[in-house]
């Protein structure tokens, strides 16, 4: 019997050691004592209501069981509790030994709230002791001080740190540790996302500042927008009076926190009109990949990929567009839209359907395999070193194909391109070599003239391209002026061959003269001088032999074309170099 009680003493002894002192303070000021004494009442035995006692000797909202006294002068009454740390505790002063008229009317600011009308406190761990402020009996603050009421709504963040949600401020001396704040919501329940705590700022300090943290130390501080920050450092500011102040924010926000359904999306793409497809993802500014890095599509059938993305905002518009990969190219939807990309408002959860690549319609079948022959009109341009054709079904700019040049078509330029299999087929002519993505955008053809782009569509990145849709595997020949969806017509001068066979010139390039030999027994020839851009700087009507020397007088050096007329009405063109 005697070790049981000497066991029993160490239990009780190490429980003791590691009680808090707790002094709870009431300033009477103004009040009449009553004579039967002021006392404090509150869940001091247990929080949970469920019979568990945390703090066995005390007892739970007797009246007359904890009476504060101020050794015998002042208005500010006390009473010193070991209780249990790490707990929160309610409470509230009776000014009597039992209950009615002598209870306190605690103010909404320092309630627990939802009804329950009492006075709460969080006690932290520890064997010192804490000294509760001395508040005016019925008040909301000790004398000279303003309660200021926090609570922030943690529901938006990935989660609430182990270390629990803290405030850091100038009411206690900015300690990132110092004032623990708690999910409590009365009767010994903690349960939701908003945390709460009464801080005291002196009532005519002006402006006090805080800011939350989601842990205890600086590095888990909360980011304030800068529509609600009231400094250079972040920090989110209430100006002190004499009234409580609450403030119920969302954590880095400004307001409360608005939790807005998500929705999945299901995105379906038919590339049925591409030969080769290695792979296609889909990319937008509000996929996990984002425009760059974009979602890979899994494969579905012969031509058909799906994806999803997950946990999207309701109300949010999501801007995306479907890519393809061949031979490691990436080549972007050209979606005829005013932003060039597929736009979709979330409200539910959505499975779009499987449209073609490029459209907004199903896939047509592919037409059979065809022989192609692009042609491309330079002679509005400086002619480059080269010309090239690029082909999405080629694998776009780093299979460009050269063009050559049509004898006896100045300016002329074409490329026959067998087995093109793309239902729909993007391509662009660029005038000049180049070495990288960056020269091959440089010198390809822009179509400056917003008019005349009926032709093309939108390449995804800010530039245009020509599209064919195929309808048949018939050979075709394809020719447009370079920049321009004007063709190049079968009856211009460019394309009658008849006189450019005839006509010789030399020397070219000159310096000084050149002399041009018509050759078509005609018995008069018009004659133009043309410079780079079109413009007609020199003319010779109704000449009558069959050669004619051409100075250069004022001509600077450049390219120019010579083109003639003659009474047969048979058209030529030549180039001439000016050196």
């Amino acid at each position: 019997m005697k070790k049981l009680l000497l066991l029993a003493f160490a239990v009780a002894s190490l429980s003791s050691a590691f009680a808090k002192k707790v002094v709870f303070r009431v300033d009477m000021t103004g009040q009449t004592l009553s004579q039967n004494g002021l006392h404090v009442v509150g869940n001091f035995q247990n929080t949970d209501y469920e019979g568990s006692n945390d703090n066995d000797s005390l007892k739970n909202w007797d009246p007359a069981a904890y009476e504060l006294t101020n050794g015998g002068s002042g208005n500010i009454y006390s009473i010193m509790l070991d209780m249990k740390g790490d707990m929160v505790y309610e409470f509230k002063f009776v000014n009597d030994n039992s209950w009615g008229a002598g209870e306190e009317k605690v103010p909404s600011a320092c309630q627990v709230g939802g009804g329950n009308g009492n006075r709460w406190v969080y006690i932290p761990e520890g064997t010192d002791t804490i000294s509760l402020p001395a508040i005016l009996f019925g008040g909301n603050a000790e004398a000279g001080k303003t309660a200021i009421r926090l609570t922030v709504d943690m529901s938006l963040t990935s989660g609430v740190d182990a270390n629990g949600v803290h405030v850091a401020g100038s009411f206690q001396r900015w300690n990132p540790a110092g004032t623990k704040m708690v999910n409590y919501t009365g009767n010994g329940k903690f349960s939701g996302g908003k945390y709460m705590t009464i801080v005291y700022a002196d009532t005519n300090s002006g402006l006090a500042k805080f800011k939350f943290i989601n842990g205890n130390n600086w590095d888990n501080s909360e980011s304030v927008p800068n529509e609600c920050k009231v400094d250079n450092d972040g920090n989110r500011g209430v100006t002190v009076g004499t009234d409580a102040i609450t403030v119920d924010v969302c954590y880095s926000k400004c307001g409360v926190c608005v939790v807005v359904p998500k929705y999945n999306i299901t995105f379906n793409v038919d590339v049925e009109s591409i030969c080769g497809v290695d792979s296609v993802d889909v990319a937008g500014g509000l996929l996990d990949g984002s425009w760059g890095d974009g979602n890979k599509m899994t494969l579905v059938s012969n031509s058909k990929y799906t994806g999803s993305q997950l946990s999207i905002d309701s109300g949010s518009t999501v801007a995306f567009k479907y890519r393809y990969y061949k031979n490691g190219i990436r080549n972007w939807e050209q979606i005829a839209t005013g932003s060039g990309n597929r736009e979709l408002k979330i409200t539910s959860d959505t499975v779009l359907d499987a449209n073609c690549f490029n459209t907004f319609t199903a896939c047509n079948p592919r037409p059979a395999s065809q022989t192609i022959t692009f042609k491309a009109d330079l002679s509005n341009e400086i002619p480059g070193d080269s010309v090239y054709l690029v082909l999405d079904y080629l694998g776009g700019w780093k299979n460009a194909v050269a063009m050559e040049a049509v004898a006896g078509q100045p300016g002329i330029f074409s490329k026959t391109v067998t087995e093109v299999c793309n239902g729909t087929v993007y391509y662009y002519f660029i005038n000049g070599s180049f070495a990288d993505e960056a020269g091959a955008t440089k010198n390809q053809e822009k179509f400056n003239d917003t008019t005349d782009r009926a032709c093309t569509k939108p390449n995804g990145v800010g530039g245009f391209q020509r599209e064919l849709v195929r309808t048949t595997g018939d050979a075709q020949t394809l020719g447009f002026i370079f920049g321009s969806c004007k063709p190049i017509e079968a009856t211009s001068i460019r394309d009658n061959a008849s006189l450019n066979n005839s006509m010789r010139i030399y020397p070219n390039p000159t310096s000084t003269y050149t002399v041009v030999e018509f050759n078509d027994n005609a018995s008069k020839h018009n004659v133009a001088i043309l410079d780079i851009t079109g413009r007609t700087v020199r003319t010779y009507n109704n000449y009558e032999f069959n050669a004619i020397r051409i100075d250069r007088e004022n001509l600077t050096s450049g390219t120019y074309f010579i083109q003639v007329v003659n009474n047969n009405n048979q058209t030529g063109t030549i180039k001439l170099m000016i050196d």
